[in-house]
């Protein structure tokens, strides 16, 4: 396909997607039931719904939270660590153990791979790989003599 071609194809498909963007949003207020005569009814109607919704899952938040928090101090302390969030200023508690929070996600630091391999290396089911020591010439072998040249 030419790009003068899809160039025009866009365009016309931009066109016809604002042609049918009134329609479709006619059709889907009228599936909703909030049309009406008034264009100011209906925005009034939106608005209120909105706004409802909105009370409704701050305060639905906010029991969640109190709620596994609550349930979070039930347990000892000793075995869970707090941390407040800057960005959502949410408190975090975090079990030392599984190393989850009360909402059941890991931190941003967490690495699930590197926590097995911490296990397996406490276990002895495998062993630390050790580092090379001394000068490496990657292009002279070890049995040459040009090591004594140099």
């Amino acid at each position: 396909m030419t790009a003068r071609c899809k160039k025009r194809r866009n365009r016309n498909n931009a066109i016809r997607r604002a042609k049918n963007k009134v329609k479709e949003l006619k059709k889907l207020k009228k599936t909703l039931g909030l049309i009406d005569e008034d264009g100011m009814e209906i925005m009034d109607k939106i608005k209120d719904i909105t706004e409802q919704d909105k009370k409704d899952q701050k305060e639905a938040k906010e029991e969640l939270i109190k709620r596994e928090l609550k349930e979070v101090a039930a347990v000892p302390d000793d075995k869970f660590i707090e941390v407040v969030n800057e960005k959502t200023k949410v408190k975090h508690v975090y079990n030392e153990k599984t190393k989850r929070d009360q909402f059941g996600s890991y931190p941003s630091w967490y690495n699930p791979k590197k926590e097995q391999r911490k296990q397996k290396l406490k276990q002895g089911k495998i062993t630390k790989k050790r580092q090379f020591r001394g000068k490496r010439m990657h292009y002279i072998d070890k049995t040459c003599a040009w090591k004594n040249a140099m």
